[in-house]
């Protein structure tokens, strides 16, 4: 049932009101603008029919008040009044008044306007949630994620756990099986995510497959690693029917924790992210808090179980076969060995290779969006990949770079390669904010 407050000096007015709301409406009835504000530090109603002419304070003064309010701000205001003149219509509709009311009321125009002004409330409502919500899984997007860590952070006693959470090889079903059964992995992954998260947490889909998680208060982080082991096997057994044995897909997470690690979203963000880049490079399908000053993960014994690499695994991982055109794309500590390989095999040849390091900068660093970002970078993942030749070896360094390895290539042919991929990276549709400079060097030449 919907909550009236109504505030009118005249108290034949509250008890006609009364009458003609009471089996509709819950009501609470006040004799002046400061009672209704008295009533207001311990009730929020859903509409407020206000009084004009009253002693003391007036209704326009009243509706500032009632404004200044946080909580209240966003609460519909209808006036009541006697007057006709068309110059109080105005100046109430200019402070904000949904509607006016005429005295003496008529029952039916009475509800009538009330039942209006609470219906349009309700469509606001309702697209405003929709605004923050994914259409795909009806999980909260990135807005309203940022906007509750953010007003978490601003509570004294700020406090919880975020953590981002994404699919290993999910472009594996889309290639096999199709965009809607892409889809149709996404919203059973939200569903796994919803199932071992409760009420309080917030629950988010950033876009494509990464999601991220919220969890709201103090955390207990033995329960917590409990909870996300919980959610990857969960996740893990809805997209087993998916594997085609060459890639495994799994789901990676990693975490921050406020006030520890950062208290903004943005501090987060970064941090979870590097500590799900850190799963990324060391096995793919568990998750990693994030430590200032470590580099590693302690396993319990459930961990281990989901994380360690039985011979198997290996043995597959080894003798996989893969076909792919372009670079050769691999994790960083490999691109290291691969580099060191490559230096002690030309060292004493004639043979050329260049090394480049692309960088994505961003016009405004302040304004950046995180999410461009990360298209960004993907973009310029596909760009390497379909410029380059088989021999040659790619790495993604960091969350704006990437390392290039151009075999057999002299330092003319390889700005040549290098402009490509920035002709390729731009035609794919990245926006005017971002651009793409390289720098490039000799690997012998560098080591001289």
């Amino acid at each position: 049932m919907k909550h009236i407050l109504m505030v009118d000096d005249v108290a034949t007015n509250l008890k006609c009101a009364g009458e003609v709301l009471k089996d509709k409406y819950e009501l609470s009835m006040a004799k002046s603008g400061k009672q209704a504000l008295k009533i207001l530090e311990k009730e929020r109603p859903d509409l407020i029919l206000l009084d004009i002419n009253m002693p003391d304070m007036d209704g326009y003064e009243t509706m500032e008040k009632i404004k200044e309010i946080p909580d209240c701000a966003e609460i519909p205001i209808v006036f009541l009044t006697a007057e006709s003149e068309n110059e109080s219509e105005v100046k109430g509709f200019k402070m904000g008044a949904k509607d006016f009311i005429r005295k003496p009321f008529e029952p039916s125009i009475m509800m009538t306007r009330i039942e209006r002004v609470l219906e349009l409330e309700e469509i606001k409502k309702e697209l405003k949630i929709n605004a923050r919500k994914d259409v795909l899984t009806d999980l909260w997007n990135r807005q309203y994620l940022e906007e509750s860590v953010n007003s978490e952070s601003e509570e004294i006693d700020g406090a919880g756990a975020f953590m981002l959470i994404d699919m290993d090889n999910f472009k594996v079903i889309n290639d096999n099986h199709g965009h809607i059964t892409g889809d149709q992995v996404l919203e059973q992954f939200a569903e796994i995510l919803k199932q071992y998260t409760s009420e309080v947490d917030v629950v988010s889909r950033l876009g494509g497959d990464e999601f991220a998680v919220f969890f709201k208060g103090k955390v207990d982080e033995k329960k917590l690693k409990k909870q996300i082991n919980n959610i990857i096997q969960g996740i893990e057994k809805k997209v087993a029917p998916f594997n085609c044995g060459e890639h495994a897909i799994s789901a990676s997470a990693g975490v921050a924790f406020m006030p520890e690690d950062g208290m903004d979203f943005m501090t987060l963000y970064n941090k979870a992210d590097k500590a799900l880049y850190y799963v990324k490079q060391n096995g793919k399908g568990t998750f990693h808090m994030f430590k200032e000053k470590e580099s590693y993960h302690y396993f319990d014994e459930n961990e281990k179980e989901h994380s360690l690499l039985d011979m198997n695994q290996l043995k597959r991982i080894i003798e996989e076969k893969v076909h792919l055109s372009g670079a050769y794309q691999v994790e960083y500590d490999s691109f290291k060995r691969i580099y060191q390989f490559v230096f002690r095999c030309i060292e004493r040849s004639d043979r050329e290779v260049e090394v480049v390091l692309f960088t994505i900068v961003h016009s405004n660093v302040s304004d950046m969006n995180m999410q461009d970002l990360r298209d960004a970078m993907i973009q310029l993942e596909t760009a390497i990949r379909t410029s380059l030749r088989k021999g040659d070896v790619a790495t993604k360094y960091n969350n704006t770079q990437y390392i290039v390895i151009l075999m057999d290539t002299n330092r003319k042919n390889g700005e040549m390669v290098a402009d490509r991929i920035r002709e390729n990276w731009r035609a794919l549709g990245n926006k005017e904010s971002f651009s793409l400079r390289y720098d490039i060097q000799g690997i012998i030449e560098e080591n001289d």
